[in-house]
């Protein structure tokens, strides 16, 4: 006889699905016992037949099934059988039923087991065809792990008992059972091998939710919220007899007594529901759905099974649309204990979802356990004013105040459900939420200006904590949103548009008071790349790091792929700040010396002066490649020129002339077409104006058509030209020009210029045309210099001599040099985590 080593080898191999979790040391003892060995294979005996047969996991779970039907059930083995064959009307052949148990006059079929298929949905089906075909009152699937029992009531009705009837007892006996709490707790269905309620409630949806014409998430709700009240009466009641149960009531009966259930609810733990919320679904499917939820325990000690069922129930599709990638459980754990909330701080969560964040504080200032008894004292206050939550997802908002209702005894501080609950946008907050959240305003005492301007605008708070994952899709637009945070202004600009969880950083830390704590869940790229580096400098400049825990890739899968991490900050204190700001001070006399000494080693850089990043300055290089969006080299042809402008070669005077002459010859409509940009004199006078508006002459002024006129020549063939073009030659002339594209432009009007230059200074004009060719050279010097800085936006050299020249940028590079020095003085150990995947 092989020792018990060899039977967990059999179900420890990956292809394996079948287990044995049902089963106790009992059961698994006496089945090994009849397992042999011949030949170097395994063989089991057949307890109903008397023969070996192959010892496959299969037929294991099929022997310790028929071990507990004869020893727990005292079905006698002459009303056992094994693989007899159901044939069926709608297919050429049969299926052989696993184990049957027979009626006591041996003919008809009482119970019949499905043990084969080892996936749920699977067996379900083939379940309740074998119990369709032979009329077999009672079927039962099982794979080792998970059990479905099921009565078919009626030829297309079935439901779930709650326990498989021994020989002494009637389906009757088992359907008119009443269960207190106490009998709940112990024969809790989830306690049994790996069930899962997310299992049963897909029972549910395959089973007759799928075709039931209702909203999954709205009717499901209903229905834990009338279970977590009638198992919150029986905690407080030890007389009280559950009522949430199917047995052998009618379905107009079950409907009735969970609606009463659920008014209950409604009225003991008021706001989740609306007043005309009623049961939409029919009694026949209520009834089905009731009978596989009676088993269940949803109150236990950390409300898992709750919170876990409703993220079930939030559609796919909502999930991966709206980005609500719950936080796992052991990341919230984490978090809370890291931040060690204490019963009189107050927490917020601005985009809470199903608020796991607050309700593992609950749990920790409770002490690790949260029942229907009720909480500490302590713990109580602290669940009914101390937690705050916001987030605009209906489902999840649902899922977060009924479960925030029940844990904290009828008060709940959770907004949302809509547009008028987005964190990021408070204009849009409604009534309530103002209501609740204006005594947790920040006050400005020696600032009345800006405290009244906080009274209105709902921006600064004085929370203690703040924990939150933001989600990771969409971007704001909106400028006036955009202006209420400083990370929505780069290089002194207004950004169009930026990340939403980018925003929620910044929001996040006007949640907290100075010197509060704060968690959030953010990309890995946001602490790391180059780009986001004005964020990190954001952060240091508003908050200490306290700690960076990196996160596995596979945190949020199926969702999402992407590396994040939690940031721990704890907000600077206005002491804090008052020193940081003296060390600024302190070091201003350091600065204007070294801003001049790159000055005079800078002095002669632009852009067309060819830099190594490796010559840089250390500080000047990193601002560099913050404060500008992008950097391009240089084509080998441009520099090649600016090599030999370096080594000294200068252009000849008839090659100047060649050029210009060269020029004039290839001005054709594209270069006409691209000069209506150069000439700003025009948008002084039609700010709508652009190449392809058509306009009469007699619209125009006579200064303006004089202008006009000196440069185009060949307006009518631009009208020609704009009738024929189409919308891929139009998009490809408004899209953004190439470096090289603005390098010769820049060279074509410095040459235009160098030419009116000359015939200005040749005394060959009379006095009207010289007016005229002034006007053409302040306006080619205008573009001159747009084209100029536009260029050293974009190569190293320019960006160095913006940073040293333009006054914006200088004082901006100055903010950043004394952001460092702080840094550096300011030397703090920060604790860094980072999730290693086992092996």
């Amino acid at each position: 006889m092989p020792d018990r080593l060899n039977l967990q080898k059999i179900f420890s191999a990956p292809e394996v699905k079948h287990g044995l979790s049902l089963f106790n040391a009992d059961e698994i003892n006496a089945v090994e016992r009849l397992i042999i060995e011949q030949e170097g294979k395994y063989f089991i005996k057949c307890q109903i037949k008397n023969r070996n047969k192959i010892a496959k996991p299969e037929e294991i779970v099929r022997q310790l099934w028929i071990y507990r039907l004869i020893n727990e059930y005292n079905y006698p083995k002459k009303l056992i059988g094994v693989k007899k064959n159901v044939y069926f009307d709608s297919q050429i052949g049969s299926q052989a039923v696993d184990i049957i148990v027979f009626q006591k006059d041996l003919k008809d079929y009482y119970i019949l087991f499905e043990i084969k298929k080892p996936d749920r949905t699977a067996g379900l089906e083939r379940l309740k065809s074998y119990c369709s075909t032979e009329g077999a009152p009672i079927g039962i699937w099982s794979n080792g792990d998970e059990t479905i029992r099921l009565h078919r009531e009626e030829p297309d009705l079935f439901v779930e008992i709650p326990r498989i009837p021994k020989i002494s007892e009637t389906l009757g006996d088992i359907l008119t059972e009443r269960w207190s709490f106490k009998w709940l707790e112990e024969h809790n269905e989830l306690k049994q091998g790996k069930n899962t309620l997310n299992k049963f409630l897909l029972d549910l949806e395959e089973l007759v939710l799928r075709d039931a014409g209702v909203k999954v998430f709205d009717e499901i709700f209903k229905l834990i919220y009338a279970k977590l009240y009638d198992e919150w009466n029986g905690i407080n009641n030890p007389d009280y007899q559950l009522e949430f149960f199917a047995g052998d009531r009618s379905p107009e009966q079950v409907k009735r007594v969970i609606t009463i259930l659920l008014e209950g609810a409604k009225r003991s733990w008021a706001g989740v529901f609306d007043s005309r919320d009623k049961i939409e679904l029919r009694g026949t499917h209520l009834k089905v759905c009731v009978s596989f939820l009676e088993k269940i325990k949803l109150f236990n000690s950390n409300l898992r099974v709750i919170d876990e069922a409703f993220k079930h129930l939030i559609p796919e599709e909502s999930k991966k649309k709206e980005g609500q990638f719950f936080t796992p459980r052991p990341i919230q754990d984490m978090v809370v204990k890291m931040l060690n909330p204490k019963a009189h701080e107050f927490v917020i969560d601005p985009d809470c979802g199903s608020a796991g964040f607050l309700l593992h504080s609950v749990k920790w200032v409770a002490g690790g356990v949260v029942t229907g008894k009720g909480l500490p004292v302590a713990a109580k206050n602290f669940t009914q004013n101390n937690i705050y939550g916001i987030d605009f997802a209906k489902e999840a908002i649902k899922i977060a105040k009924a479960i925030n209702l029940i844990v904290g005894n009828s008060k709940s501080h959770i907004f949302g459900g809509g547009s008028h609950s987005d964190s990021l946008n408070p204009s849009l907050w409604n009534d309530e939420i103002k209501a609740a959240l204006r005594p947790r305003l920040l006050r400005f005492p020696e600032n009345p200006e800006k405290d009244r301007e906080n009274q209105k605008k709902f921006l600064y708070f004085d929370f203690d904590l703040l924990m939150t994952n933001p989600l990771f899709t969409g971007k704001v637009k909106e400028r006036d949103v955009l202006r209420l945070y400083q990370l929505a202004v780069k290089n002194s600009r207004l950004v169009k548009q930026i990340d939403r969880h980018i925003l929620f950083l910044d929001r996040s830390l006007q949640f907290i008071r100075p010197g509060g704590r704060m968690a959030i869940v953010l990309s890995q790229v946001l602490l790391s790349s180059e780009s986001a580096e004005y964020i990190r400098r954001f952060i240091l400049d508003k908050a200490r790091i306290v700690a960076v825990v990196g996160l596995h890739r596979n945190t949020f899968k199926p969702y999402s792929g992407i590396k994040t991490s939690i940031l721990f900050l704890q907000k600077y204190t206005d002491e804090e700040k008052k020193k940081i700001q003296g060390i600024k001070v302190k070091c201003e006399g350091e600065w204007s010396e070294f801003v001049e000494r790159l000055k005079e080693e800078y002095q002669d850089v632009g852009w067309d002066k060819l830099l190594s990043e490796e010559e840089l300055n250390e500080e000047l290089k990193s601002f560099v490649e913050t404060y500008f969006e992008e950097r391009e080299e240089l084509e080998e042809e441009t520099r090649n020129k600016l090599e030999e402008k370096i080594e000294g070669s200068e252009v000849e005077e008839n090659e100047e002339l060649e050029k210009i002459e060269k020029i004039k010859s290839k001005r054709s409509l594209k270069a006409l077409t691209e000069y209506v940009d150069l000439v700003e004199e025009v948008k002084k006078y039609y700010q709508n104006i652009s190449w392809d508006k058509l306009l009469c002459e007699g619209e125009l002024s006579e200064e303006l058509k004089s202008f006009i006129n000196t440069y185009f020549q060949t307006r009518n063939k631009l009208e020609e030209k704009i009738e024929g073009s189409d919308l891929e030659e139009t998009e490809k002339i408004k899209s953004k020009k190439s470096l090289k594209a603005l390098i010769e432009k820049l060279e074509e009007i410095q040459t235009l210029l160098w030419e009116k230059q000359k015939k200005l200074k040749s005394n060959a004009l009379n006095d009207e045309k010289i007016e005229e060719t002034r006007k053409e050279i302040c306006a080619l010097t205008a573009e001159i210099k747009k084209f100029n800085r536009e260029i050293s936006q974009r190569t190293l050299g320019g960006q160095i001599y913006l940073v040293l020249n333009d006054e914006k940028a200088t004082e901006q590079f100055k903010k950043f040099w004394l952001d460092g020095k702080v840094i550096k003085e300011i030397d703090y150990p920060i604790f860094f985590a980072v999730n290693q995947k086992i092996a």
